[in-house]
């Protein structure tokens, strides 16, 4: 980009610099014969009032005194007449003729000239030559007797801090050729002054306010014929006017209009100035080409410079239709134009051409084969778009070239597949290479040290391998080396630094190397960035990174650090972001908050700092912090209100996963810029404070899993910048407030779940339109279900679920995790949170029957209503939810049969309508017969996959003096096996995995069965279980075991014990289960001496699942590293004193 920006200032100053040089040399040959010239004494005075009204900091005028003023220095006179004819005063310029002005140093500041300009200058009659750019005028408007010039040829007050309206009088100066104007703090709303100026050929208005010339700008312009160069870029025009239809100024060879306002179609008579060699666009807000009679680009045969970038155009055809055919063509750039249709194969016969820049569009292609026959091309840019194609291809072919030239190549953000050539090495002028967010793999090539001029790689992102080369140490000049999230591995040592003195970014995280860096060691660099996260650096933090005193960026996240943070840490710390999240680091917070510094993020989380929250945190001025999964307890007061006397800026406060008590704070005043606030999984107690509610800018709330109490307090609704409230596994009380539907909430995720919430579903909820994911959940709700659940537009198909994008503006930052109960089971997404839309109003009290606007929502994916008291038909709507993946309708009083259109539901993959009374046969389709017999157990229904629809027989009657109540044998002994399978399947996964036994205690829930007044005995003789954990064999010995199952239905759980050695025995056999785990530094298995799990909907649903969770875990080669195998001898149930035999 700096290639062409360079290449462009000097296009478009072509005529400026002509004269400007022209003039140089004149002032070299009058200084030559200064003794000759003796200049005219009353114009000696006018340049001396000049000196003295003006304010030279650095005496550049020192050399204004004695009698001759035409030796002063930026004095021109005329040989013959000893008039003044030039004044050069222009301020200090940089190597590209920028002004540096106060811009940059202080001491380029002293280079500027300041004051006012005297108006005694009109004296000097014959001048022809004023240049006073580049200086600081004190925002002064330009002064009007600039126009009395009347043989002034060259006028520059460009980037002076001239302001206000530019005075009309210099449209008297109609011998002007050159005008320059540009980058002040001006404005004009009438150009008819400039229509005087008909020897113009140069005019450079850039950045002045033209927008109340919009309507007549190109009248004015069309009325200098002489013109050659014309600079009108960000000058507020709006209009692109499409006449006139023939054009005066058709000598034009440069025409800058970029970033403007133009919003229409490049009219056709741009197509007529047929001496263009630059035209740019850039940023002009253009949707198209209007051709006309003109014709296109192709009629444009001197164009070397078109530049239309960051433009959207609709028809991109019209835009590309002649571009073949300017083989004089050096410099394209049509970036950021939405173009779609390809274009690589159109612009292989431009063997000329020298920049390239097609970036960040649309294009669908593949790279033809040809493309790289441009051996002149010095700038390739090909980034985000669709690009395809074997890279190594188009390298080699860049390699190939007699002399290639080739300096930039940006191609990151595609498709492209293949590797980095061996030849590579040839290309010797390469100063960047950007091939990241590609597909691209095998081994970095050793010629990459061949690249001396090498100053950025940035490969990250693909799927390289191998080790990193130690020639890459040789690169002298390259600045930035961005390997991360490949698949390297390797030793890193310190021969692949050697010589890079250069290097200020060093990113190569997201691999496995291996840092193996002697301890004395100091790099030849100092590095601006840092980003190593995942590589093995550890147990200790490197010593070497001490050295590097100016870091903005720090990343050691994982890195296998088990250490304390040593002191000189701190003293290095970034001013931007600083990561040694999920190590094994230890120590007190309070220890090392001493040495922190101002710095924008802080990540500490997933490590094992413990004791009490600092006190001194609220001093700290962070932007980021994030201190969660760590062992911290202590109070939020302290740590968020001690010594704080002013509002802080910090927007990301994560304290999830900690041990911290105590009330939530009533200071939240002090911390209005928070936009994420994660405080879940703790031991908070108290209301949530009214304070919060002054957070304005609020974004996301997750307090959940605390033990909150009292209601929703109304304050928490002044936040109206909410996407997520999180309130779920609290104490909550009281009703839903009602304006939390308010109808300016852009409310996405609302979970209230597992609360002591009560009263009706408020209808004013239904005002939350952009809602994702509602979970009331396991609350008191009472009353029907609302109707206008339509009013969701995401749930009812009117917009798609969108991502929640804010959370990329904070590093490392994810967005959040929402869990969802499905058939019992609790399941937690978060990389995909936001494609989840899901409605659970499960395990309340809700009754009515289901509207049929409920389930008039295709795009709801997830909907749970088990566990209430809902009657009525299945509405036959159901197969209007057409992206349906999962129903739970069970344990409700529905009734009829199950609707034909649930059916048709392509999408559905779980399915509960258990113990309701359902009846009639299970429709079929291309779904229903795919779920297991438990999704409909409980009801009067028949067909796959339960039983076959038969005729009703009737029965018997047995008058049995054993049994008072009519019992259901059938269920019984079918309940006996899958208690007694299903127990075991389930102690056998509660062993496999700390993560299963977690799912499951969630996934059982209370099981609808109507038992008789009877205690059902299940004895169940095991022999032994073997136990095989990380290629170690263990048998645990068991005995006789017992089952009791009672009818007491304030009892919800099946209880085990030992009846040959008693409660004692059973203990110690788990407690030798837990020894085995801890020799694997395992999470303990189970922590009550007798083990209970609680009733499900029915034993066969636990045995069904709790086997696909084994046989899955089983075939996790790396997940499952513990098996076991557990034989029964025999089953026996007893019921009353009779005993049945059930297998053995």
């Amino acid at each position: 980009m700096m290639s062409l920006t360079r290449v462009a200032v000097s296009c478009s100053s072509t005529c400026l610099w002509l004269l400007f040089a022209s003039s140089l040399c004149t002032l070299c040959f009058c200084n030559q014969n200064s003794d000759e010239v003796k200049c005219i004494a009353t114009e000696r005075s006018v340049l001396i009032q000049l000196k003295n009204n003006l304010v030279d900091r650095a005496n550049r005028l020192s050399s204004w005194s004695g009698d001759d003023c035409c030796s002063w220095s930026g004095v021109v006179c005329d040989n013959f007449t000893h008039h003044v004819h030039e004044i050069h005063l222009r301020g200090l310029p940089d190597q590209h003729g920028y002004c540096l002005g106060s811009l940059f140093d202080i001491n380029d500041t002293n280079q500027i000239l300041g004051g006012i300009i005297s108006p005694s200058l009109i004296k000097l009659e014959q001048l022809r030559y004023l240049d006073l750019s580049c200086n600081d005028f004190g925002f002064t408007p330009i002064p009007s007797f600039v126009g009395s010039f009347q043989n002034l040829r060259y006028l520059n007050i460009s980037m002076s801090q001239f302001s206000g309206e530019i005075p009309h009088q210099l449209g008297n100066l109609s011998e002007l050729l050159v005008l320059d104007l540009k980058d002040g703090y001006l404005r004009s709303e009438n150009l008819k002054w400039i229509e005087n100026l008909k020897q113009l050929q140069y005019l450079d208005m850039s950045g002045i306010n033209l927008t109340g010339a919009s309507d007549h700008w190109l009248h004015a312009i069309n009325t200098l014929p002489s013109l050659q160069e014309l600079h009108l870029a960000s000058c507020g025009l709006t209009q692109f006017p499409s006449e006139p239809t023939r054009v005066s100024f058709t000598s034009l060879m440069v025409l800058d209009l970029s970033n403007n306002f133009f919003e229409g179609l490049l009219p056709g008579w741009v197509f007529s100035l047929r001496k263009l060699t630059m035209l740019d666009l850039t940023r002009c807000f253009i949707r198209g080409v209007n051709l006309g009679s003109q014709g296109g680009f192709d009629n444009m045969l001197s164009l070397r410079t078109l530049l239309v970038s960051t433009n959207t155009f609709v028809n991109t055809s019209s835009l590309l239709n002649g571009l073949s055919s300017l083989r004089n063509l050096r410099f394209l750039d049509v970036s950021g134009c939405h173009i779609s249709d390809p274009i690589l194969g159109k612009l292989q016969n431009m063997s000329h051409i020298v920049h390239l820049d097609l970036s960040y569009n649309y294009i669908v292609e593949e790279i033809p084969k040809s493309f790289s026959s441009l051996c002149n091309m010095t700038t390739l840019d090909l980034q985000s778009n669709h690009i395809s194609g074997d890279v190594s291809e188009l390298l080699e072919r860049f390699c190939e070239c007699e002399s290639p030239k080739l300096e930039l190549i940006a191609l990151s953000r595609n498709y492209l597949t293949g590797r980095l050539p061996e030849k590579l090495g040839r290309l010797k002028n390469l100063a960047s290479i950007d091939i990241g967010y590609n597909m691209l793999t095998g081994i970095l090539p050793r010629s990459l040290g061949n690249l001396s001029t090498l100053e950025n790689l940035d490969l990250r992102y693909n799927r390289l391998n191998g080790s990193l080369p130690e020639s890459i140490g040789k690169l002298g000049k390259l600045s930035n080396l961005i390997l991360d999230h490949n698949s390297l591995t390797g030793i890193v040592t310190q021969n692949h630094f050697a010589n890079l003195t250069a290097l200020k970014s060093l990113l190569v995280g997201g691999n496995k190397l291996a840092f193996d860096l002697v301890n004395n060691w100091i790099p030849p660099f100092q590095l601006y960035e840092l980003l190593i996260g995942s590589c093995n650096l550890g147990p200790l933090f490197p010593s070497w990174i001490q050295s590097q005193t100016n870091l903005i960026g720090l990343d050691l996240a994982n890195t296998n650090i088990s250490d304390t943070i040593p002191n000189w840490i701190w003293s290095i710390f970034p001013s931007i972001y600083f990561n040694i999240s999920h190590n094994n680091i230890t120590g007190l917070l309070g220890d090392v908050t001493t040495f922190l510094g101002p710095g924008p993020v802080l990540d500490l989380s997933s490590n094992n700092f413990h004791g009490e929250l600092p006190r001194n945190f609220s001093k700290l001025d962070l932007y980021y912090l994030d201190l969660s999964s760590n062992n911290l307890s202590g109070s939020l007061d302290q740590f968020l209100c001690s010594g704080i006397q002013e509002s802080r800026q910090l927007s990301v406060l994560n304290l999830a996963n900690n041990n911290i008590s105590g009330g939530l704070s009533d200071f939240w005043m002090n911390w209005e810029s928070l936009v994420i606030l994660s405080l879940e999984n703790n031991k908070l107690s108290g209301r949530i404070p009214s304070s919060l509610g002054k957070v304005s800018s609020l974004e996301s709330l997750d307090i959940r899993n605390n033990k909150l109490s009292g209601e929703i307090p109304l304050s928490l609704l002044n936040c109206k910048s909410l996407l997520i409230i999180k309130l779920a596994g609290n104490e909550l009380t009281g009703r839903i407030p009602a304006s939390i539907g308010r109808n300016d909430s852009s409310l996405k995720i609302l979970s209230l779940r597992s609360n002591k919430l009560e009263g009706e579903i408020p209808d004013e909820l239904c005002g939350l339109s952009s809602i994702q994911i509602l979970d009331l959940a396991d609350n008191n709700l009472s009353g029907s279900l609302p109707k206008c659940f339509t009013n969701f537009s995401v749930f009812s198909g009117k917009t798609k679920p969108t991502a929640y994008d804010d959370y990329d503006r904070f590093k490392n930052q994810q967005p959040g995790s929402i869990s969802l109960v499905i058939k019992g089971r609790f399941y937690s997404y978060s990389t995909i949170v936001y494609q989840v839309t899901a409605l659970d109003l499960s395990n309340n009290n809700l009754s009515g029957s289901i509207p049929n606007e409920l389930v008039s929502l295709p795009g709801l994916r997830y909907l749970n209503l088990s566990h209430n008291k809902l009657t009525g038909r299945i509405p036959n709507t159901f197969g209007e939810m057409a992206e349906l993946e999962t129903l739970d309708l069970c344990v409700n009083y529905l009734n009829g049969e199950i609707p034909l259109s649930l059916a048709g539901l392509s999408g559905l993959n779980l399915l509960n309508v258990s113990y309701n009374n359902l009846t009639g046969r299970i429709p079929t389709g291309s779904q229903l017969q795919t779920f297991n017999e438990t999704s409909f157990t409980g009801n009067a229904l028949c067909g796959a996959p339960l039983a076959s629809c038969q005729p009703v027989t009737s029965g018997t009657t047995d008058n049995d003096d054993e049994s008072d109540h009519t019992t259901d044998w059938i269920l019984v002994i079918c309940m006996i096996v899958g208690l007694a399978v299903g127990f075991w399947s389930t102690i056998g996964t509660l062993i496999v995995s700390k993560q299963w036994r977690d799912a499951y205690y969630h996934f059982l829930d209370e099981m609808r069965i109507k038992f008789a007044n009877f205690i059902l005995h299940v004895l169940a003789n095991i022999s032994s279980i073997y136990f095989v954990c990380f290629g170690n064999k263990y048998v645990i010995d068991f005995n006789k075991w017992e089952v009791f199952v009672n009818d007491d239905h304030t009892r919800k759980f099946l209880s085990v014990e030992n009846t040959t050695q008693g409660v004692a025995e059973v203990t110690k056999q788990i407690q030798a289960v837990n020894e085995v785990y801890k020799l694997h530094n395992l999470p303990e298995f189970y922590k009550d001496p007798r083990p209970h799990i609680s009733i499900a909907w029915g034993v066969g649903d636990i045995s069904e699942s709790v086997k696909r969770v084994v046989e899955g875990e089983m075939r996790k080669k790396v997940g499952g590293r513990c098996m076991f195998t557990c034989k029964f001898s025999s089953i026996v149930c007893k019921i009353g004193s009779k005993t049945y035999n059930i297998c053995g």
